[in-house]
């Protein structure tokens, strides 16, 4: 991400991980939470949804400049689903981060089925202020059997909604997130995958393994042996078929996930290791001599 960002803005820009301490139309309905989610909505340790978003920028931002000395910030809001709701009540939080010094822009993590027509009008607002805007949206999968194992709640239309709705205001940065080791994922569903992504308008991909955490359905379901996770040779595997489909204008945010609350982790152990998966993955298409777009007709 720091070569996105360098290239993008020419200077040294650091996310800052952010939450509004919201919710998601899941856990908000009698569909219940996402089967992989945890009870932060994925965000990690060190982010404190009871501080005011200006205290969680100053706290964050001073473990940043004695490590990296950053030149610029984003305020990333990716905890639970951060356009669900009003847009009355979300204007004032992005408004108070992009006041912070040194904030030149926005990422907005959510939903494909979470998008409501008044957020556009807001974010282009920012933009035509001089900010930078990015929506993440974590799609996970484009396919139906494996979006109702996760218990998105909503089908592949909505992903593919989704992706339009915010690809038709190309100046929003489009992000998307996707998940591997879903049940029924075969090599022809990732190759398509890439194909459909390089045709969406996407600037952005991060990359996920589906790790089981502690109190979560998917624990259960793991435990009474109806899930097993992939192994790190295989999750390789997966994401070189992918990345070689995949146009290499798209940048990679992300070639694998870590557990952010480590002592929730059940499996695999590997998600535990931040760089391990990296370095497997890199070396894995070293050794197959693969790279981003190889195979892009």
């Amino acid at each position: 991400m720091g070569q996105y960002y360098q290239e993008r803005f020419g200077k040294k820009t650091y996310r800052l991980a952010l939450s509004m301490g919201g919710s998601c139309p899941n856990r908000d309905s009698a569909i219940g939470a996402c089967s992989f989610c945890d009870e932060w909505g994925s965000a990690g340790f060190y982010v404190r949804p009871q501080l005011s978003i200006a205290t969680q920028i100053e706290q964050y931002k001073t473990g940043l400049i004695r490590r990296f000395k950053p030149e610029a910030y984003l305020a990333y809001f990716q905890p639970y689903t951060n356009s669900f709701g009003r847009t009355e009540a979300l204007a004032p939080l992005l408004e108070e981060a992009l006041a912070a010094p040194e904030v030149i822009g926005l990422i907005l993590g959510t939903r494909p089925d979470c998008l409501s027509s008044s957020l556009f009008p807001l974010l282009e607002g920012f933009i035509a202020a001089g900010a930078y805007v990015s929506i993440e949206l974590g799609i996970q999968s484009f396919d139906e059997q494996a979006l109702k194992f996760l218990n998105r709640g909503h089908g592949a239309a909505a992903c593919l909604e989704g992706l339009k709705k915010v690809a038709a205001h190309p100046k929003i940065d489009l992000g998307v997130h996707l998940m591997f080791g879903l049940p029924g994922e075969t090599d022809q569903k990732l190759i398509e995958t890439a194909h459909r992504l390089n045709d969406s308008g996407v600037s952005l991909v991060k990359l996920h393994q589906l790790h089981v955490l502690k109190n979560t359905p998917l624990e259960a379901l793991y435990l009474k042996g109806e899930y097993q996770p992939l192994e790190l040779d295989e999750y390789a595997r997966k994401v070189t078929l992918f990345l070689e489909q995949l146009d290499p204008k798209i940048a990679l945010g992300r070639l694998a996930a870590n557990a952010s609350h480590v002592e929730e982790l059940v499996a695999p152990l590997w998600s535990g290791e931040k760089m391990r998966p990296i370095n497997h993955i890199e070396k894995y298409l070293e050794r197959h001599s693969a790279r981003q777009g190889r195979l892009v007709a």
